[in-house]
């Protein structure tokens, strides 16, 4: 029986970008199922007694992914896996309404908030994967076990030999285990001389010119100052749209009997005040304001501390605020990710292309 050391579990080297995947996939998953189904008038599909729900399409997704793991170690399997699981999953929890109510509730309010809490738990989830500490000698080990299976595929490519090699060389220096540097020391000659691709492939050779066009279309057609005003736009834009929030903020603290607001076509009655509707309204203002102040740092040349203070708003409403909005109208919070997630990446788009805004 092996030790407590040998049943500890060791992070993969590529576990945040499959992670990451996973999170992408269960996101476009719910929101093109939910555009699908608004669409098509909620179809039942199969007819009669039958109905063939999606999550069962998800459960077999979930099946593909795990035997697809369990049945192959090419390169290409954890991708494969990644997509099946975060299709398979967001197809699955999507109905979540319908198996925490009695009546089966697809739309029950409470869905939409367990949903997105899910996938900010996946994205949680890479992040940690991120932080993972690769320094110690079984985790060097197993990077080094993973990446050598490249060598049964023919040529290495460059990158994959200089990681290759970089992970031999930090596990050569591991006085902790000898038999671990005695098998990297052995092996590091077999993957000098192991032969290795051109350092352009035939796809990267028809890849390499487009990406470089794009870059320089980028660079003609959306200068600095252009990709700054589309950023001010955006975030004025929303920022406006999410004050909002301190407008019906007030209304839930005012004492005007013909101040009202309407939720999901009903009327409040005076006086009341839903928690999910206070701290929605409080997150919201709080989006605004950021937003609102980081348009106008990047309208005065403050790039650093605009486009810093622009995706923190996002990062708040995205992480915190959506999961109370979701609980009031499930189609709002699927818009306001989609166009939140657009502003963040226009902002990291911003800051990669402009990187003497980044904070050192």
């Amino acid at each position: 029986m092996g030790g407590p050391a040998r049943r500890s579990p060791v992070p993969r080297e590529d576990a945040a970008h499959s992670v990451r995947l996973v999170a992408v996939a269960f996101g476009v998953t719910v929101v093109v199922t939910r555009l699908y189904l608004a669409l098509t008038d909620y179809p039942q599909i199969g007819g009669g007694e039958y109905h063939l729900a999606h999550a069962l399409w998800g459960g077999l997704l979930l099946l593909v992914g795990g035997l697809t793991a369990l049945a192959w170690s090419n390169r290409w399997v954890s991708t494969a896996t990644a997509v099946c699981v975060g299709a398979g999953s967001g197809l699955f929890v999507d109905e979540v309404g319908k198996f925490i109510t009695a009546r089966n509730d697809y739309f029950t309010p409470l869905a939409a908030p367990i949903i997105y809490a899910v996938f900010l738990g996946v994205l949680g989830l890479a992040l940690l994967a991120r932080r993972a500490r690769r320094d110690r000698p079984r985790v060097l080990a197993y990077s080094v076990a993973v990446r050598s299976t490249e060598l049964a595929d023919g040529p290495l490519r460059p990158a994959d030999r200089a990681a290759l090699l970089r992970g031999l060389d930090a596990l050569a220096t591991q006085p902790s285990r000898p038999d671990l540097v005695a098998w990297a020391t052995a092996l590091r000659p077999v993957v000098e001389a192991a032969p290795v691709e051109e350092p352009l492939s035939r796809i990267q050779g028809r890849t390499r010119p487009l990406i470089a066009g794009l870059l320089r279309a980028e660079a003609v057609l959306v200068p600095r100052w252009v990709h700054r005003l589309v950023l001010v736009a955006g975030s004025v834009l929303l920022g406006l749209v999410s004050l909002v929030g301190l407008v019906v903020l007030l209304a839930l603290w005012s004492s005007d009997p013909d101040v009202q607001i309407v939720l999901d076509d009903r009327t409040l009655p005076p006086g009341s005040r839903p928690p999910a509707l206070v701290v929605a309204s409080a997150g919201e203002a709080v989006v605004g304001v950021l937003l609102l102040v980081a348009a106008g740092a990047l309208l005065l040349g403050r790039d650093r501390v605009g486009v810093r203070l622009c995706r923190i708003g996002l990062l708040v409403a995205l992480a915190g605020v959506n999961v109370a909005l979701g609980y009031l109208d499930a189609e709002l919070v699927v818009v306001a990710v989609v166009v939140e997630l657009a502003l963040l990446v226009l902002a990291d788009r911003y800051r990669t292309r402009f990187p003497e805004i980044s904070p050192p």
